[in-house]
């Protein structure tokens, strides 16, 4: 069965607008037509794709198998144009990274100045996004690898993890502050602390939710929140709210005095550090040499300065 490009690519346009109408005027062809290439498509694969009704176009449950792939045809056609304009250019890329709020801590973009460094007209895009929007981009094919938490989330089978670090929780006080009291302490000591907590979405958020039920204690309500690994830092240093963060996030304010950390009582697990990439597809030459230097680097010994205590 062979499918047609341009008939993909107004089924992508009908679910991402839900309405046959919209879709015609974005595509700038006529409404009849748009329904008849739709028509041909259903033909193609033997079945309806959309339900018609007031509200606008649904898609159907055999509409949302199509579109997933279609998803990916057309990523991978946008990213084949976008290859061969930079080919032209003697470039080499794209290679399209995603990261979380907090993994830049943990060295990972190290690997993306070596990268540099060996493929000096090597095009690389670093995006800034939460982890479930990552993978659903890894997916699509959009992003080649992505880096941040592992294990937080269901398996699933299109995307593969490799672990390459992994860290435990502390509390987190700016440096004077009277808040942490000792060297170890429980969420249970801290009832009236002031907190500022990673927003909702988070792998961060959904862990540090788990250390409160283990505690026993209730998820403040009342904290600062933000989907900002700089601002939770900025923020506890320079006022008298508290947080929980992984070690390694924060080893740069510790040395320069500026934070001090506790240990956390309840904090038992380890958080894992890695990279993810489709399961589904090769790594591009660009990408998997960028793979290899995550790896390479993960392995070199690394000797901390040991940090400074409240």
């Amino acid at each position: 069965m062979d499918l047609d490009q341009r008939q993909l690519r107004n089924l992508l346009v009908i679910a991402r607008t839900g309405s046959f109408s919209l879709a015609a005027k974005e595509l700038m062809i006529s409404q009849p037509a748009l329904s008849a290439s739709i028509a041909q498509l259903e033909a193609r694969v033997g079945g309806r794709l959309f339900d018609r009704g007031r509200n606008g176009a649904a898609v159907t449950p055999l509409g949302s198998t199509l579109l997933r792939h279609a998803e990916i045809v057309d990523t991978q056609l946008r990213r084949a144009s976008e290859e061969m304009r930079l080919g032209r250019q003697q470039a080499l890329g794209p290679l399209n990274l995603a990261i979380t709020p907090i993994a830049s801590a943990y060295g990972l973009l190290r690997a993306v100045g070596q990268l540099k460094a060996e493929f000096p007209n090597a095009v690389i895009n670093v995006k800034e996004m939460v982890f479930t929007d990552a993978l659903a981009e890894v997916r699509r094919g959009s992003i080649d690898v992505c880096l941040g938490p592992l294990g937080v989330y269901a398996a699933n089978e299109h995307v593969v993890e490799e672990q390459l670090s992994s860290d435990t929780f502390c509390l987190i006080a700016r440096a004077g502050s009277r808040v942490l009291t000792g060297r170890k302490q429980s969420l249970r000591s801290l009832g009236d602390a002031q907190w500022v907590l990673p927003s909702d979405r988070s792998a961060y958020h959904h862990q540090l939710e788990a250390l409160f039920s283990v505690g026993g204690v209730p998820w403040p309500t009342q904290a600062i929140f933000t989907n900002s690994a700089v601002a939770i830092k900025t923020i506890v240093a320079n006022s008298d709210c508290i947080s929980i963060a992984p070690r390694q996030m924060i080893q740069l304010e510790l040395k320069a005095g500026v934070l001090v950390q506790c240990d956390l009582i309840e904090a038992g697990m380890t958080r894992a550090f890695g990279f993810a990439c489709s399961a589904d597809r090769p790594l591009m030459p660009l990408a998997q040499r960028f793979v290899d230097i995550l790896r390479e680097q993960s392995r070199a010994p690394v000797s901390p300065k040991p940090p400074k205590r409240c």
